[in-house]
């Protein structure tokens, strides 16, 4: 892929923890919807989550990537970005771009953590 234009630069790591309390199914469950990137200097980028993919690592490792597509321009350069979602909330997501299609440039976000130890509610 060429060099990513100018214009959106990806945001420094604040540590933001909102991202730790979601999981590939809160993102399934909003398949096809807009995400809003958000940036200081320009007006808010659309991007849309067009696919979730979930890896079997075993009970501890938690595996799964996010697909979006955005506007052919700008071409996001690999980074960390501020998004936000009507019912996800805000978090900061590392994308990479991966390419230009008919539909808009296509990026991706790959998760490989620990699973986060369920508490239940009894």
């Amino acid at each position: 892929m060429g060099s990513a234009q100018r214009g959106i630069s990806p945001k420094q790591y604040d540590g933001s923890e909102m991202i730790e309390k979601l999981n590939s199914k809160n993102f399934s469950q909003n398949l096809n919807s807009e995400f809003k990137l958000l940036t200081e200097n320009a007006q808010p980028l659309p991007l849309r989550l067009t696919e979730v993919t979930e890896r079997n690592a075993g009970p501890k490792v938690e595996q799964f990537s996010l697909f979006f597509v955005g506007p052919e321009t700008p071409v996001l350069q690999q980074g960390i970005y501020h998004l936000q979602h009507e019912k996800l909330g805000e978090f900061d997501l590392f994308l990479v771009p991966l390419g230009i299609d008919n539909e808009g440039v296509r990026y991706e976000c790959a998760f490989n953590r620990f699973r986060q130890q369920e508490t239940s509610n009894a």
